[in-house]
């Protein structure tokens, strides 16, 4: 059914007695021309019959390709809009929601919250920036973090409330992250500065983090149980997460799946000495999602725990025992009274990059990609390939080799 302009000033119909449409109520108050009937689009207003009707033209067109998009949807508020729609409809596992949360409402609805959607524009994204990085708390690689989150819930309103994302048509301005900075590994003598600066008890956390490539919750849900001498494999089970950092529970390593990696000689010494001198506790914690034959709790003797025999919180295990340790090696600076400088890229995944540093020196990609629970050996390559070694001594006379060979 085609659209209709009304003219809400006039009677539709004329005066029996003059012929003429007469004056309504609505004479002289609000907008005088309202466009209706237009199949899936809400009815507009206007002062000038011009702009109804090409209004009218744009929107029954829109309407029958189904691609009408009403300007008005973008007047929520970012905020509302995040916190009646955007965040209720997803289902990010706990240990990515807090931290997610946490930058979204603090670094986005913050400064932003208040404005229309369809009021984020270049301009706004610009100085948004721009006074996130004047208060010098935020990496380049968080900010960046940042950014993908607001253009994500940008991204989510397309062809609903807004007709572009602004993140999108200003790429330009996204935060590097630090993106051309490429994984760096440990020297073997700043692993040892950092062992010395640990109290005995914690001085493993990073031989199974440099000898086994484990990501810091997979060495905090670590069970010697997990150890096959025979086959001289460690088979990584579980990791140990944090439920709103206060609620610990195991679930499946990254990637929803078990995998197996070769036990080094020197990391089962080390392991075995430190059961000796600190043994396994075993906490009986949740389980989170598939594995654990279905079942709803696990008990695991782990191999570090504190002095009273708790499992490591992440943000204890950091501010306590890695970050000193860090400044006793000299690698990152005190930083107040009671803190340190930011240290995003000498934390603990730092061991793991060391890990793969190390093994690509002799092991094929493909290898060491399983052992470290990569999705695929592209995201090894992308990582990591400024450290496969780039030999090409042997690669310049192969084929003048093989060629030799067979004419001989």
């Amino acid at each position: 059914m085609a659209g209709y302009i009304e003219d809400r000033w006039l009677n539709k119909r004329p005066s029996p007695e003059t012929g003429k449409r007469e004056r309504t109520e609505r004479w002289g108050k609000g907008k005088r021309y309202r466009v209706g009937g237009i199949p899936g689009v809400r009815d507009a207003s206007f002062d000038r019959l011009a702009d109804a009707q090409a209004w009218k033209s744009t929107a029954e067109t829109d309407s029958r390709r189904l691609t009408w998009l009403d300007p008005r949807a973008g007047e929520m508020t970012l905020r509302e809009y995040v916190e009646k729609h955007w965040w209720p409809g997803r289902s990010d596992p706990v240990n990515t929601s807090i931290p997610m949360k946490s930058k979204i409402w603090n670094h986005i609805l913050g400064p932003l919250g208040a404005l229309q959607l369809r009021q984020i524009d270049e301009d706004v994204l610009r100085f948004w920036l721009k006074e996130l990085r004047a208060k010098g708390t935020l990496s380049e690689s968080t900010l960046e973090v940042i950014w993908v989150h607001l253009s994500s819930i940008l991204g989510s309103t397309l062809g609903k409330r807004l007709a572009a994302n602004a993140c999108q048509l200003a790429l330009h301005l996204r935060p590097s992250g630090g993106g051309d900075i490429k994984a760096r590994a440990w020297t073997a003598e700043e692993i040892l500065g950092i062992k010395d600066g640990m109290r005995p008890r914690y001085r493993i956390t990073p031989d199974l983090g440099v000898r086994a490539g484990m990501r810091q919750a997979e060495m905090f849900g670590f069970s010697p149980d997990d150890i096959d001498e025979r086959a001289m494999m460690i088979r990584l089970r579980r990791q140990l997460l944090w439920e709103n950092g206060t609620r610990p529970y195991f679930k499946l390593p990254k990637g929803k799946k078990e995998r197996d990696v070769p036990l080094s000689p020197g990391l089962l010494l080390a392991i075995r000495e430190h059961e000796q001198m600190f043994p396994p506790v075993a906490v009986t914690l949740p389980w989170h999602g598939p594995g654990n034959g279905k079942r709803d709790e696990a008990t695991v003797r782990l191999l570090v725990t504190t002095q009273w025999g708790n499992r490591l919180h992440w943000s204890t295990y950091n501010q306590k025992i890695l970050k000193p340790a860090l400044a006793v090696a000299g690698l990152i600076l005190p930083k107040g009274d009671d803190g340190w400088e930011p240290s995003r890229e000498v934390m603990y995944h730092r061991f793991r990059h060391t890990y793969a540093s190390v093994q690509l020196q002799r092991e094929a990609p493909v290898a060491v990609s399983k052992w470290m629970g990569h999705a695929s050996p592209e995201i090894t390559w992308r990582v990591y390939a400024h450290f496969i070694p780039e030999d090409d001594r042997q690669g310049r006379s192969a084929v003048d080799d093989w060629l030799s060979a067979a004419s001989r």
